[in-house]
């Protein structure tokens, strides 16, 4: 097993320059078109813009049975990228040009 130590943010400083050192590099690691692409990718891969329906899950099932852990996996699933998009700021236009390449990468 290699020595390898990964970065954290506590290395930075005191709890202002460690909450700073990593929301910059969120921004670095999720801005240009690369980063773009990834986020789009993560949030169709999540689901992120398509949430649990009731009245789709019992058109589909018809029980609603498994309603609540279908809900509960995808709202598990949606805080990793609203954890993520904590860090970044997107704006109205940036928010609606994400869910749109998001639900192109979802086809």
């Amino acid at each position: 097993m290699s020595g390898k130590r990964f970065a954290h943010s506590s290395q930075a400083g005191g709890p202002a320059k460690a909450q700073d050192a990593l929301t910059k590099a969120y921004l670095r690691v999720f801005s240009g078109q690369d980063g773009e692409m990834v986020l789009a990718d993560l949030t169709a891969a999540t689901g992120y813009y398509r949430r649990p329906s009731y009245g789709e899950w019992l058109a589909k099932t018809k029980t609603p049975n498994g309603f609540e852990l279908h809900s509960a996996l995808s709202n598990a699933r949606a805080e990793v990228v609203q954890h993520i998009m904590g860090f970044l700021t997107l704006d109205e236009a940036e928010l609606a040009a994400l869910e749109k390449a998001a639900r192109l990468e979802g086809r």
